[in-house]
């Protein structure tokens, strides 16, 4: 494995530094992702070393041959395009960075009681029109249920008070449609995607799963070639040692920090020392661990319970003489009623298989793990029989078939429910063993687009905790500054990035705000910003925590750079009409929920966020001491969750909207991978409100009384939430 372009090198700060150990367990697309996002962001900060049990790398991505046909998708088949409505770092690394070309793939018909409905607008012709007009409703109404940008942020405050959440999807089913035939057309359309019956799954997880064929939320393709090239090309990229057929057995915490891991490689019985793990396991093998410790014992206990509700796929692939259903079904993928709802898949829309026909059938649910013991051929025989007597000709044209089991593989409510902060869900013990980290597609949604996203916050825990251990190592060895000059406003570069200027265009072009409107700058130092925008005609006043900070303000500001807290000011709601953070991270984790509540009270438009993360080139973070005088060192991921939960939302949420502030941003000579790297980062950089103060607290207090009492009835959550300390 070569080393991939690093945006940071600890070394060019102090080459004296400890390597620090990483032991990733698993090699699937959640240990690999892990494995790639860290070495860019640590650079030679730390080893790594994969362990597989297996003796191949990829997991659930596995792309097959069949001999003198061509290749078919035996595992991962179908990736999620989310491009339309906003960044999406998926397709972003399959097609820019590892180069790889994608084909997008579409459908939709579905075979009810033998008839083949081309879409859900011929329904009546078939079932009458009670049938038609409950789907159609129903269509509509999971619009309204769930807008495009709510499905594409998937918030937390969103999700946990939304009011399909807290009843089964079978309950929805009921309440929605009273047509038996409507009933079984929307279990059907959904059933591949949730790969759980309505019963096993929330209201909202069904609402998502459902939402997936609608016009304007998200798209579906295949890699051309084989979805497997994307492991391959990881692999030749990733910098770190890779160890197979290594098992797992026991983890036991250490006095002095670190880790010893029992594992079984080739058979041979080792004690492995590690600094932090990463844990990218499917639930069903972190349950057979010994968790040598009772406290991480209960923790696991507690993080497996949370999320253990299993979905199941089986995917069998028949080969026949010639695609002869083309002419009555042309589309890449249909919906089979048989299986309480199978999806089939056009394996030649995706790859080149010359004259052959090649059909998946995606068995999912407990459909699945009801098969799962029949043999291959038996399988095969119930996957021809189940096809429309119109397509009959498939039992004579069969050629060959392969059956794919994949139990448990994803989950039926992905998240879990209560869903809770990222940083909490990739942490089973945080406080007492923040080394120990977990990374799933089952935190986020079930897909590979979730475990990118899992391993993405998973090494920005990892990066900060480092960090932090760097931070101390260097105090201890030559001491260091209390507080940063980039907070105290006495670095240049930082008064560049927060030029007055640049940002008086941004709140134009943002939220029309011109020079006479209100702003706070919170985390103002000695008040050179809040001097920039007053000089531009801004009625702008700072709040500086820090008294020794504020003392260096100078005399003739010092009545609109003030030294207090923000709810002391007693402020009427909206009364300021931006608010401009440059300090949010010097503040402790828990005494920001409380801030960030009275920030949203306080802000009529909008907040750009401008608080040190560890998003920011390890390099610059140390070269400014940035962890001197900060509170909370974490991603602009994380401070997005926070800010979402009291309300606020993504500002530049329209790509299109974006891309004009991202040109404006290159234009100010800004874009150079400082702090503004990509349109991403300036996505989580700017927060809008849409409803009132008013109406968001009292929808913060309905979400937080969710999590408190635990409305969703299921005894298997714990009674008791594991809360998040500092990072």
């Amino acid at each position: 494995m070569k080393d991939i372009p690093v945006a940071s090198d600890f070394s060019s700060v102090d080459s004296s530094f400890p390597k620090y150990r990483v032991a990733i367990i698993g090699g699937g697309p959640g240990g690999l992702f892990t494995a790639r996002h860290l070495a860019a962001k640590a650079g030679n900060a730390c080893s790594i070393t994969i362990y597989e049990a297996s003796e191949r790398l990829g997991g659930k991505i596995v792309t097959k041959e069949l001999a003198g046909v061509g290749i078919y998708e035996a595992g991962v088949a179908e990736i999620y395009d989310y491009s339309a409505l906003g960044p999406d770092p998926l397709r972003d690394l399959i097609q820019n960075e590892l180069g790889l070309e994608i084909k997008h793939i579409s459908g939709g018909a579905c075979i009810l009681d033998s008839k083949i409905i081309v879409d859900s607008d011929h329904l009546g012709a078939e079932f009458g029109d009670v049938t038609q007009e409950q789907v159609s409703a129903f269509r509509q109404k999971r619009t309204e249920m769930l807008r495009p940008q709510d499905y594409y942020s998937s918030a937390r405050n969103v999700d946990n008070r939304h009011p399909w959440a807290r009843i089964s999807g079978e309950d929805v089913i009921a309440a929605e449609m009273s047509d038996e035939m409507a009933r079984r057309y929307v279990r059907v359309m959904a059933h591949s995607d949730v790969a759980a019956p309505p019963h096993l799954t929330n209201g909202l997880t069904f609402l998502k799963n459902a939402l997936m064929d609608s016009e304007g939320y998200i798209d579906v393709f295949s890699v051309i070639g084989g979805n497997e090239q994307i492991v391959d090309r990881l692999v030749e990229q990733i910098d770190a040692d890779v160890r197979f057929n290594a098992s797992l057995n026991s983890v036991r915490p250490l006095f002095d920090g670190t880790y010893q891991l029992g594992m079984c490689i080739n058979g041979t019985c080792e004690a492995i020392v590690a600094d932090y793990v990463v844990l990218c396991l499917p639930l069903t093998a972190l349950s057979i661990i010994d968790w040598r410790s009772p406290h991480l014992q209960q923790a696991m206990a507690r993080h497996i319970n949370y999320f253990d509700r299993p979905g199941h796929y089986l995917r069998a692939t028949l080969v026949f003489q010639r695609p002869f259903w083309r002419e009555l079904l042309p589309g890449a993928w249909w919906m089979l009623d048989a299986f309480d709802g199978c999806c089939v898949y056009d394996e030649g829309a995706r790859n080149a298989i010359g004259s052959w026909g090649v059909l998946g059938f995606l068995i999912a649910g407990n459909a699945a793990l009801g098969l799962a013991n029949l043999s291959d051929s038996e399988i095969e025989k119930l996957c021809l029989d189940a096809l429309p007597p119109e397509l009959a000709i498939g039992k004579r044209l069969i050629v060959d078939s392969r059956v794919h089991r994949w139990m448990a593989s994803v989950n039926a409510i992905p998240g879990g429910y209560p869903v809770r902060s990222p940083y909490q869900n990739h942490r089973p013990t945080a406080e007492q063993l923040p080394g120990l980290i977990t990374v799933g597609d089952y935190l986020f949604d079930a897909t590979l687009n979730g475990v990118l996203d899992s391993a993405d916050a998973a090494t920005d825990i990892l990066v900060a905790e480092i960090l932090g251990k760097r931070q101390a190592y260097r105090k201890e060895r030559i001491g260091g500054t209390t507080i940063s000059h980039w907070f105290i406003g006495d670095d240049e570069e930082q008064g560049a990035i927060f030029n007055a200027s640049y940002l008086a265009e941004l709140l134009e072009l943002v939220w029309g705000v011109r020079p006479g409107a209100r702003i706070l700058n919170i985390g103002s130092g000695r008040g050179r910003l809040v001097a920039g925008l007053r000089a531009l005609g801004f009625d702008a006043i700072g709040i500086e925590p820090s008294r020794s900070v504020w003392a260096k303000t100078p005399r003739e500001l010092r009545e609109v750079n003030l030294c207090c807290a923000l709810a002391d000011m007693k402020l009427a709601a909206g009364y300021f009409d931006v608010v401009l953070d440059t300090g949010l991270c010097r503040f402790e984790r828990a005494q920001l929920s409380d801030l960030l509540k009275e920030v949203r009270r306080v802000t009529r438009y909008g907040l750009v966020l401008g608080s040190a993360t560890v998003d920011l080139p390890i390099e610059f973070v140390e070269r400014k001491e940035l962890l001197s005088g900060i509170g909370t060192f974490t991603s602009r991921w994380d401070w997005a969750d926070q800010l979402i939960a009291v309300g606020f939302g993504f500002a530049l949420a329209d790509p299109r909207r974006l891309d004009v502030v991202w040109k404006k941003t290159v234009a100010a000579g800004l874009a150079s991978g400082v702090w503004y790297e990509d349109p991403e980062s300036v996505l989580y950089c700017f927060y809008g409100t849409e409803a009132s103060a008013a109406q968001d607290l009292d929808a913060i207090e309905a979400a937080e009384r969710i999590i408190r009492d635990h409305l969703y009835e299921d005894e298997r959550i714990p009674a008791a939430l594991i809360t998040a300390p500092n990072p």
